[in-house]
Formats: C-alpha cells, structure tokens, sequence
C-alpha cells in the first residue's frame, strides 16, 4: 500500500519526529557522566549498554553513524572509562567494546531514573492508551527498520 501524503505531509511527519526526539532528550535523565557526553558518544553508549558486546563496524551501521564518527565517540567514551576494549580470542585483528564496570555503574543509573520517568508517564494512561502507546512504538520500530532496506 502506498500512500502519498504530499510534500506537506512529509514536513508534518519530520516536525512529530523532531518533536518526539527533541522531547525525549529532555527527559533524558539526570545522570552526570551521560550530561556530559555527545549526541554520538551518547548513542553509542546507549547501543553498548542495551545491546552489549559489539565492533565500531556495527555501531556504525546500526546507528547509521560514520567509522570515523564512531571511533572518535568510542576513544572519548575509553578516555572517560566508560568503556572497554577486547581483542578476540581467535582472531586479534578483531577488536569488541563493551561497557567497563564503571559504564555498566552509569547505565545501571541511567536505566533507573529513565524506568521511574516511564512508570511516571504509564501511571496516567489508562490500560488502553498504554498498550495503544505500546503497539505505536512497534509500529515504529517496524518503520525504522523498513527505512534500512531502502539503502539495501
């Protein structure tokens, strides 16, 4: 099914999007370390800690960041000890990051007050609207993923 939603549509949808990613951030919590870092480093971090052992090469395609973007977000987040670097027991040449002990301390943190923040939001919906919002971000997910096997 295709849907053409004109020139006007496509700027209405981009506007919600801006206005869901620009009103998440404001909720992004109160943890020091994560204040402090980058739009790239904070993806980064994000990915690494919700999806675990990974290589520049993934982060860069799954978060559609550049290589080099990616490295200098994983030198910055090594620098500031949030993450850690292991070569691979087989083959050397690949390298796998990980969050160190004081980036999962830090994640742990920032998975406890964005959880209270959702517990907040879900605790004025009804049962009807939270799974309403629920099947929306499936929705989304679905979307987004679409969107990758257009490059494909």
């Amino acid at each position: 099914m295709e849907l053409d939603v004109g020139r006007d549509g496509m700027r209405d949808i981009l506007r919600k999007v801006v206005g869901i990613v620009s009103g998440l951030v404001k909720f992004i919590p109160e943890v020091v370390e994560i204040e402090k870092m980058s739009t790239t480093e904070l993806y980064v971090f994000l990915f690494v800690g919700s999806e675990g052992r990974t290589m520049n090469s993934i982060l860069s395609k799954e978060l559609g960041i550049s290589r080099p973007s990616v490295s200098i977000a994983t030198k910055s987040l090594l620098k500031k000890g949030l993450i850690e670097t292991h070569h691979d027991e087989d083959d050397r040449r690949f390298i796998y990051i990980s969050l160190s002990q004081s980036g999962k301390t830090t994640f742990d943190k920032f998975l406890d007050a964005f959880g209270k923040i959702v517990a907040n939001v879900l605790s004025k919906l009804s049962e009807s609207e939270a799974a309403k919002l629920n099947e929306s971000f499936e929705m989304l997910v679905k979307f987004v993923k679409s969107l990758s096997s257009i490059d494909e």
